[in-house]
């Protein structure tokens, strides 16, 4: 017996989550639908499966994103030189030879399809490895026969894809980098430079100033409880790792990063190009419009997109065109998209309108970033300027004043 959780759509357009335990997936879905009849089962899940495979699912340390364009680019060539599929995974398993977990994770799909198993089947096994969006795609080129054409097309998606995150966080690494090396250089200051110049206005019995009175008091906290000072920023940086876990707490502060000026539209722009990019790769493919939409919006990582698709998929469930589904959600989904989509679904040329989205949206977030490190760079400057200029003025003024006193 295993459990599932699972979720519902009934007549009124009400989501109901919940979860049983039966023998099987078939048997699971029998028994959903017959205790809430008259509704559409979304999907039926077994709550075991991330944990059965626990020990081959290590993505940070096992498989990235660059690894994961390599698997595909080089299945497919191995694919098309002749190579049988399970021979082809012998060669994977020996190129990752310094990536044990990746080496087991291969070596089992190979075992499964040996056994009888389809590619896409033996890869839903290991979903942090390969996501639902990238297993449905290779499951529509094995019943298509164009496994080959499929798995080249989803490299070049990955590529695409991880190109424009690299870029994103290129740009957003800079801006980082400036205010830690900043922050850094001001800590130093003030805890080993400015307190031994103070020690020569206290000999002096000259009276500091506001500002260096601050920086002063601010040096003595970090020199004398500096485990204190850690310990609070732990915790400070520990509740807010543990409220992004929370789905309310996140879905606000993914909120007011959208709300953010310019950043917040560089996020929903790249956030727009990715989803579009993947449901554009998956309506191509032959996939239905609803459950293209449901699997592309794995790629998103923004809560509130994420609720927004949430909330239209039973709209769309019941046969509403996408675009009035997204009509709610001017914030998230511009107008000019939803035009472009309701005239790719009257002119039957929506796998086109998703293609011009894609390459919009990418045009956009390019374009975004160059203004960005445009506005950044004399932001910068004055803010360091600002910071520097009142570390030198709470050691110029006490020294003014000092002068001004032996006269």
């Amino acid at each position: 017996m295993a459990s599932f959780s699972y979720r519902v759509v009934t007549k009124e357009n009400k989501v109901i989550v919940g979860s049983l335990v039966a023998p099987s997936h078939k048997k699971a879905l029998v028994a959903i639908a017959k205790e809430h009849q008259e509704s559409t089962v979304l999907f039926a899940i077994p709550d075991k499966t991330r944990d059965a495979y626990r020990g081959f699912l290590n993505i940070s340390f096992g498989f990235s994103a660059s690894d994961r364009i390599f698997f595909f680019r080089n299945l497919a060539a191995m694919l098309s030189a002749g190579l049988a599929l399970t021979d082809a995974f012998r060669v994977l398993e020996e190129q990752t030879q310094h990536k044990p977990t990746a080496k087991k994770v291969f070596a089992k799909i190979r075992e499964n399809i040996e056994n009888g198993q389809k590619l896409s089947s033996a890869m839903k096994r290991f979903p942090r490895y390969f996501s639902g969006f990238l297993c449905e795609s290779v499951a529509v080129g094995e019943t298509t026969g164009r496994l080959i054409d499929t798995l080249e097309v989803i490299a070049d998606d990955l590529e695409q894809e991880h190109e424009l995150k690299r870029l994103v966080r290129a740009q957003m690494a800079y801006p980082a980098v400036v205010v830690v090396v900043m922050i850094g250089v001001m800590t130093v200051l003030m805890m080993y430079v400015l307190p031994q110049i103070a020690e020569l206005f206290y000999e002096l019995e000259v009276p500091l100033p506001l500002l260096t009175r601050i920086l002063l008091g601010v040096s003595y906290v970090l020199k004398t409880y500096p485990w204190a000072v850690a310990l609070v920023l732990g915790v400070i940086i520990g509740s807010i790792v543990l409220a992004l876990r929370k789905e309310k707490s996140r879905y606000v502060v993914h909120y007011l990063m959208l709300k953010l000026p310019l950043f917040g539209e560089i996020m929903k722009q790249t956030n727009l190009a990715l989803y579009f990019r993947a449901l554009h790769s998956l309506f191509a493919s032959g996939i239905s419009l609803v459950r293209s939409v449901e699997i592309a919006k794995e790629t998103l990582r923004n809560a509130v997109f994420r609720h927004a698709l949430d909330a239209a998929q039973p709209i769309l469930l019941h046969g509403a065109p996408l675009s009035d589904t997204l009509k709610p959600y001017p914030f998230l989904f511009p107008i000019q998209a939803q035009r472009i989509i309701e005239v790719g679904e009257r002119s039957g040329k929506l796998e086109e309108s998703f293609e011009h989205l894609t390459r919009y949206y990418e045009r956009a977030v390019r374009h975004k970033l160059q203004t960005l490190a445009t506005v950044l760079e004399p932001f910068l400057i004055v803010i360091v300027g600002i910071m520097v200029g009142g570390l030198a003025l709470s050691v110029f003024l006490p020294l003014y004043q000092t002068v001004y006193v032996i006269k």
